[in-house]
């Protein structure tokens, strides 16, 4: 499977992008930064030419690659590679057919999360 197309919308002060495989699997993934949209825009341009080719299910190497490759790393450049991060992980969940918790580790069918409660008192008042 290979990276054919990687599309970014603006809505609003949203940015979404949209990764297209030859298999026909689309990812879709939301910018984390909500201001400079159009920088993160151009950021993803760069980030398109290296990943059209690219096997989609080698996330974290292509998240190393882009994080790694440049020396400045503000908000646009992190909003663009989360939208592309999240959109390569819906494309290995529906590549496996399995939601993207399970990939990450989740579920387990254990039905219950353990939670812990943890109380922090403060001493009592001097006068």
């Amino acid at each position: 499977m290979k990276i054919t197309d990687v599309r970014t919308q603006l809505i609003d002060q949203y940015m979404f992008v949209q990764v297209d495989t030859d298999e026909g699997i689309s990812g879709l993934g939301e910018s984390g930064a909500w201001a400079f949209l159009e920088a993160s825009e151009a950021v993803v341009e760069t980030f398109k030419r290296y990943l059209i080719g690219q096997n989609p299910l080698f996330i974290e190497h292509h998240w190393q690659y882009m994080y790694r490759c440049y020396h400045f790393r503000g908000a646009a450049i992190m909003g663009a590679l989360s939208a592309i991060d999240i959109a390569l992980w819906d494309i290995k969940g529906k590549y496996y057919g399995v939601p993207c918790y399970e990939l990450l580790g989740g579920g387990g069918g254990y039905g219950k999360t353990p939670g812990y409660f943890i109380m922090c008192l403060a001493p009592p008042a001097q006068n």
